[in-house]
This record gives structure tokens, C-alpha cells and sequence, in this order.
């Protein structure tokens, strides 16, 4: 897979996912599986779904920059897998820098000192799956992503004609 290419589809699945949040992982730089709780998302393949599980191969690059709280607090850097998720961090958006996919992220457990920070990864292949394990192509996945939204935005205007008429 090209480079520019395979950040932009990294990048791509980490946006589709925005508001999700990271819940837990398992394995390591060679094979790590992240569980994306996103039942908005997941509802619309099951009902009884609430999650996906994002397959990470051959990671080249992986490390988390949180946001100190408070802020004069040294700033730290993680880079073990373990560190890195030993929270669940919530994806707000992704980006390509530096030849890197930087994902911003929130983080909302008050025992921690950090309150979020950038997750900077780079990996060699990424597939998703839903809760039955069937994989899901970034193009499927973008499609029920339009479609949840596409049926936000029809359920809100229909709210707001509804409200007009009374």
C-alpha cells in the first residue's frame, strides 16, 4: 500500500469514528486490536451491537501526548502500548502530520493527569470488523456513517417543520 495512501486511510477510519471512544486493546506492535465503542455506529449494522474492533498490523510508530492537568505539570510521553491505553480515550479527530496519522483525543477519567492528548500512529495495515468479526471495508463503514448522519439531519428538520406547525 502507498504511503500518502495508506495515512489517508488510517486517517480516514480514525475520523469515521469521531466521539468514539477507545475502550480497550489487546496485543502488540506486531498485531494490536483496538475496541471502538461507537453504538451509534454499531446500531446501524446490529442493534444489539456497540462497538468495532480496529486490527492495527505491524505498527511502525505508535505514541500519546497528553495534555497535562493542570497544566505546570511535566509533560510526559508514552510509547508503551500499555501506557497509552491504560484509559479510554475518546477520538475527537485525525489528521495526517509529519508523515504520521495524529489523533486527538479526550480523555475524562479524573485519576489520571492528563485530560486528553495526541495519539501519533503509523502502522503498516489497519482492517475493522464489527462484534460478529465479519471485516468491514473503509468504504462500508463510511457509508453508515453518511447514512447515520443523513438520518440525523432528516429526524432535526423534521423536528424543526413539526415544531413550525404547531
Amino acid at each position: 500500500m502507498e504511503n500518502r495512501n495508506k495515512l489517508e486511510n488510517i486517517r480516514d477510519v480514525f475520523s469515521i469514528f469521531h466521539d468514539g471512544i477507545i475502550l480497550n486493546w489487546n496485543g502488540n506492535e506486531e498485531l494490536l486490536q483496538l475496541i471502538i465503542d461507537c453504538e451509534y455506529l454499531a446500531q446501524k449494522i446490529d442493534k444489539s451491537f456497540t462497538s468495532f474492533v480496529i486490527e492495527l498490523k505491524n505498527i511502525e510508530k505508535i505514541e500519546f501526548n497528553p495534555w497535562m492537568n493542570p497544566i505546570n505539570l511535566p509533560q510526559k510521553t508514552f510509547i508503551k502500548i500499555e501506557d497509552i491505553f491504560q484509559t479510554g480515550l475518546e477520538i475527537l479527530s485525525a489528521d495526517i502530520e509529519n508523515e504520521m496519522v495524529k489523533i486527538t483525543c479526550n480523555q475524562h477519567n479524573l485519576n489520571y493527569e492528563y485530560c486528553g492528548g495526541t495519539l501519533l500512529l503509523n502502522c503498516k495495515s489497519l482492517k475493522i470488523f464489527d462484534e460478529n468479526k465479519n471485516e468491514l471495508t473503509i468504504d462500508e463503514i463510511n457509508k453508515i456513517c453518511e447514512e447515520y448522519w443523513n438520518e440525523t439531519k432528516l429526524k432535526i428538520e423534521n423536528s424543526l417543520i413539526e415544531k413550525r406547525t404547531l
